[in-house]
């Protein structure tokens, strides 16, 4: 192998290890930023998990629930979900209102 063309590996090479080296520090700083994005969805999952046993003993006691009286049961659903549609849709309407006032 020539001199030229070991010179000219060396610096592909050092222009491979900077260009590596550049992208490693993009991914830390990207990785912080995503961590912060991210936190509120942190909080509230690590807040929900706290509740984990409740949850499970919720479920079975509404399968029991369930399994004596299932029409009061849908009927329970079908109120609930009513309840939600008519939550979002006030949400939304107030939210629209804020972004765009009347007056």
């Amino acid at each position: 192998m020539s001199r030229n063309k070991r010179q000219l590996l060396a610096t592909k090479k050092q222009m491979l290890i900077k260009r590596i080296e550049q992208q490693r520090s993009d991914l830390a700083a990207s990785s912080k930023d995503w961590l912060q994005t991210t936190e509120r969805y942190d909080r509230t999952w690590k807040f929900f998990i706290t509740f984990r046993p409740l949850f499970i003993a919720a479920t079975g006691i509404l399968s029991i629930y369930s399994l004596k009286k299932p029409q009061k049961l849908l009927r329970l659903g079908k109120k609930a979900l009513t309840i939600w549609s008519l939550a979002r849709t006030v949400q939304s309407t107030l939210n629209a209102s804020k972004n765009n006032p009347l007056f």
